[in-house]
């Protein structure tokens, strides 16, 4: 991979999109990456649960092997943007760990949270999640009976709850890559 001392502004960058199960993490970045393709070539989509299959499928759903998956993806992340690829990533991922592994390993990166209400998630409930939970028959479910970390402090925290918020976040993830292409405030002045 190349040198850490690269020019930030040189690298393509990874969009993260986190969020629980039924936010919207897939749905989003698929519109996202048919946007940049539009624009750019190059531009890969890389998906939790996709990752998990590709892999052998040879984890669970506990809390160390999220963890072990999230690590996947993130070095996956890491191998496409240094084959100078657009990665715009959904996964669950809520960890700190793993964000700060982002922060240091994938530049340029730009994290966005999904944050929906509880009560729309399990209205949209398309994979059966929580209502397992509640039925008894479906045990490890973020945010559920598994607790995790939400990353309030994203770069982006975006409500998706109607299906009209899609093309505005789509926007507003386009607006922040361009500062983020650009690198922070203090490495612009200093450059």
């Amino acid at each position: 991979m190349g040198s850490r001392g690269e020019n930030v502004s040189s690298k393509l960058p990874v969009i993260w999109i986190t969020g629980l199960a039924g936010s919207g993490k897939t749905t989003l970045a698929r519109r996202l990456v048919s946007e940049l393709r539009g624009s750019a070539s190059g531009v890969v989509h890389v998906d939790g649960d996709d990752v998990r299959a590709l892999m052998g499928g040879d984890l669970g759903y506990g809390a160390t092997d999220r963890l072990e998956n999230a690590h996947r993806i993130a070095r996956l992340c890491a191998f496409l943007q240094a084959q100078g690829l657009w990665c715009v990533c959904s996964t669950m991922s809520l960890y700190p760990e793993i964000w700060q592994y982002n922060r240091q390993h994938l530049q340029p990166y730009l994290q966005v949270y999904l944050d929906v209400p509880m009560s729309v998630l399990t209205r949209r409930d398309q994979k059966g999640l929580y209502s397992g939970v509640r039925a008894g028959t479906v045990r490890d479910v973020g945010g559920v009976d598994l607790p995790l970390q939400l990353p309030l402090d994203s770069d982006l925290v975006l409500a998706n709850t109607e299906e009209a918020e899609l093309a505005m976040n789509v926007q507003a993830i386009g607006l922040a890559l361009k500062h983020v292409r650009n690198g922070p405030p203090a490495a612009r002045a200093s450059a």
